[in-house]
This record gives structure tokens, C-alpha cells and sequence, in this order.
């Protein structure tokens, strides 16, 4: 089955935007696995202790991860390398919204899943 990485700025656009980043990447995608990595989950525990949109955004992304809907993956050093890495390895599909990683991913031929119009989840 495809599996679809999420970034901390993609699983963020769920409250920042009031996008259904499930269901729109059920509608991409069909049938897929959502995976994380355990430093996309540390990244947004130390976003949650701030204040203001960015603080609640990470609250909520937080919450989803504890939904149980998403497979959280041990990972060595940075996020991004990670994301790169697992994609490129497993044919994954990556989601976010950080441009020089959507580069890289590009780079290596991997596909991209991005937020259109702050209304639609399409590809990069």
C-alpha cells in the first residue's frame, strides 16, 4: 500500500488552513498509510509550548498523531534527511510545504502533495 510521509508543516495545515488533510489525501491517493517520524513528533512538542496560532496549530497536530491514524517511525539525525531518505527508499509520497525540501524530494524523484489556494491538498 502507498505511503504517504507527513511533514510538521503539512499535519500543522489541518488547523492553520481547516483542511481535512485525510480525507484530501484519501481523494489523491485512494487507499495509503500515513507515517511520521519521531522527530517530526519532537518538532511539534516544543512548537506546542509557545503561544499564539503556531502553539495551538501544534496542539492540534499533536492530537491527530495521537488519533492512531498515523505510523511514527524511529528516525537518525534531521527531519528532513529523514523524509528524503524514506520517501526515496520506499516510493513514498511526501507532504509538505517546505520549499527546499520539496526541491530535494524532486530531486530524487519523489512526489510531492502540497496545499493549493489554502483549500486543496494537490500535487506539487
Amino acid at each position: 500500500m502507498l505511503k504517504a510521509v507527513l511533514d510538521t508543516n503539512f499535519l500543522m495545515l489541518a488547523h492553520q488552513f481547516k483542511v481535512d488533510i485525510f480525507g484530501g489525501l484519501g481523494e489523491l491517493l485512494g487507499e495509503y498509510n500515513a507515517v511520521t517520524c519521531k522527530g517530526v513528533v519532537d518538532e511539534l512538542t516544543r512548537m506546542q509550548l509557545g503561544k499564539g496560532g503556531e502553539s495551538t496549530a501544534a496542539k492540534y497536530a499533536l492530537k491527530l498523531l495521537k488519533l492512531g491514524r498515523i505510523e511514527i517511525k524511529k528516525n537518525e539525525g534531521g527531519v528532513d534527511d529523514w523524509v528524503v531518505s524514506y520517501c526515496a527508499r520506499n516510493g513514498a509520497v511526501a507532504c509538505t510545504m517546505d520549499r527546499e525540501l520539496i526541491e530535494r524530494l524532486k530531486k530524487e524523484g519523489v512526489k510531492v502533495i502540497i496545499l493549493r489556494g489554502k483549500s486543496r491538498l494537490q500535487f506539487a
